[in-house]
């Protein structure tokens, strides 16, 4: 019998906490049924409901003493089964459960584990603005309740500590690393890995596994870049380096896109700021933004007073004084321009 239990601890270490459990219950079973028929009949151990009671309290080390073994052949099945190999079993279960917590504490820092969840946000990369960036993506409204997971060749969870943040440990532009993280059910993907390259092969490798739904942004650190992004096929979004909230901004609402025209080159539009040379009785900016677009063609849309505030969309009632600058959008570089009286 002994030799039998000491097989099934051992087949428990090996097939954790099941064959623990199943084990121990064995030994309850078969304590209980040994001390029943060894006991004198006017013992309370001969009913099995008893016996059971005491077999569980005495292997647990409790021992509230309300049941005990009277004769000898009793006292002998408590030493050996209930004490000696039912503390045996539970200080194993406890052992086995508390190195599975550890362990999987262990496999969550370093990304060893795959990630089963769906519609999640998969954040391919990490640079230095990757807190923040989720930062962002967590206070944005359209995104509450989502699991972000970041997918780094790097060595632990870069921000263990952040709720529903997960990690993924690998190369973020493999297919492997990329099954991994479940991107196959990711609701958005993120690329951003802080260099072009790597951007590149997550962006080819994630179409070719996202479903359809799934929408793609990848960011661009160069505007050399931009025509090899452009060149892929598929359906994805370049945008191009900008800080975290604008970068979850573009995600949702696509003002990377404009952004995107001014940033290159060849656009047929460019920003420029200008000075207001003279004073400007009663120049109101509303006055001001009707007068540039009629005249010139020129889009004005932020301004800056002479104590350096900056208004993006100012009121139509912002007075505009001589020393404001004024940002606005045209073909050409504004010059002898005529102001209004």
């Amino acid at each position: 019998m002994l030799y039998f239990l000491k097989d099934l601890i051992r087949m428990g270490l090996r097939r954790k906490g099941v064959s623990l459990v199943f084990a121990y219950m064995l030994l309850l079973l078969i304590s209980s049924l040994l001390i029943k028929f060894v006991e004198p009949s006017d013992s309370a151990l001969t009913h099995f409901d008893q016996a059971l009671w005491w077999s569980i309290v005495t292997s647990t080390t409790v021992g509230y003493g309300d049941l005990f073994p009277v004769s000898n052949p009793g006292k002998i099945v408590a030493v050996f089964l209930p004490i000696f190999m039912g503390i045996g079993l539970g200080a194993a279960f406890i052992t086995h459960v508390a190195s599975s917590l550890i362990e999987r504490r262990d496999k969550k820092m370093h990304g060893e584990k795959e990630y089963k969840g769906k519609d999640h946000i998969l954040l391919v990369g990490t640079t230095d603005e990757t807190e923040q960036l989720i930062e962002q993506i967590q206070k944005d409204a359209a995104y509450t309740n989502r699991d972000v997971v970041i997918v780094a060749d790097i060595a632990r969870h870069p921000l263990p500590d952040v709720e529903d943040v997960f990690f993924v440990k690998g190369r973020p532009d493999t297919l492997h690393t990329l099954n991994k993280a479940n991107i196959k059910k990711a609701g958005q993907i993120v690329i951003h890995t802080g260099k072009d390259e790597e951007n590149l092969f997550a962006l080819i490798n994630a179409l070719k596994l996202k479903k359809t739904a799934c929408e793609i942004t990848v960011r661009c650190i160069s505007t050399q870049s931009l025509d090899t992004f452009s060149s892929v096929q598929g359906d994805f979004q370049i945008i191009m380096q900008m800080t975290a909230e604008m970068m979850v901004q573009a995600m949702q609402d696509k003002v990377h896109i404009p952004l995107q025209i001014l940033l290159r080159n060849n656009a047929d539009e460019e920003i420029y700021f200008i000075i207001v040379p003279k004073a400007l009785q009663s120049l109101t900016w509303w006055s001001l933004h009707d007068y540039f677009k009629e005249k010139y063609n020129y889009l004005t849309f932020a301004m800056q007073t002479t104590d350096k505030k900056v208004i993006v969309n100012p009121s139509k009632e912002e007075m505009v004084s001589k020393g404001d600058g004024i940002w606005l959008m045209a073909q050409k570089r504004p010059v002898n321009i005529t102001w209004p009286l």
